[in-house]
């Protein structure tokens, strides 16, 4: 005679009461195939109503509370089970982003980070917009171990090189909104008229090194794309070095 184990139905609490505990995988609420299709509404109803969601945690998908949030340790953690270990280095296995290098999508966060500066964050503490993270071992495109970066600013890897037409009309608007008294059409009144500095500068309620330094060019600049204009910054550099 055979005979069949009673089915035990799932209470809705119970797993409710698994999840908020600690992160949990769905296999790990249902090992059965009954207990997955009993599990599966209550999941969806759970999801619906903004109770769980899912997080991704050693590259699988668990679910979790709403409020859930990794603790320092598990983050790190997280990044670093993502990354094959190579001549002391942590490579990282996922996008590599041109500009920003090693590129995690946090689903905790809900949005694509660098994996570098969220390293950083968690060791000592969050950098702001113009520092940056430069890497110190054989592999600076991958590596995202802590002990191989080093703090940096922004500029640093533009020193030394040309600045071009793009940054250079960035600087010159940024320096306007520090002129003061200064605006467009006295600059065009500065570059139009035959009068002397001084008169110019009585006249417009400003300094006359204002007026001399908007004549030189050395304030106030304007930057516009033609087809000259790599032979008129050489010309204005050798103007400079006479």
């Amino acid at each position: 005679m055979n005979t069949r184990r009673p089915i035990t139905a799932l209470d809705p609490d119970d797993v409710f009461a698994r999840i908020r505990q600690k992160p949990i995988r769905w296999r790990d609420l249902a090992t059965t195939r009954t207990t997955q299709r009993q599990l599966s509404p209550i999941i969806d109803s759970l999801l619906t109503s903004g109770a769980i969601k899912f997080v991704r945690l050693g590259g699988m998908r668990h679910l979790a509370v709403a409020g859930w949030h990794p603790s320092k340790e598990e983050e790190l953690a997280e990044i670093y089970g993502r990354c094959r270990a190579v001549d002391g280095c942590m490579l990282w296995t996922g996008r590599i982003d041109r500009e920003r290098g090693p590129a995690m999508y946090a689903a905790w966060g809900g949005t694509e980070r660098s994996a570098r500066r969220r390293v950083w964050g968690i060791r000592q503490r969050k950098l702001d917009r113009a520092s940056t993270i430069a890497m110190t071992c054989a592999n600076p495109d991958d590596c995202v171990l802590f002990e191989h970066m080093r703090r940096t600013n922004s500029g640093e890897k533009m020193k030394g090189k040309p600045k071009t037409l793009v940054h250079r009309a960035a600087i010159a608007t940024a320096k306007r909104q520090c002129s003061g008294k200064l605006s467009q059409e006295k600059v065009d009144m500065i570059l139009s008229s035959e009068k002397s500095t001084r008169c110019l500068a009585r006249e417009l309620d400003v300094s006359q090194a204002t007026v001399q330094s908007v004549r030189s060019g050395d304030l106030w600049r304007n930057y516009r794309a033609t087809p000259f204009t790599g032979l008129e910054a050489a010309n204005d550099g050798e103007r400079r070095r006479a």
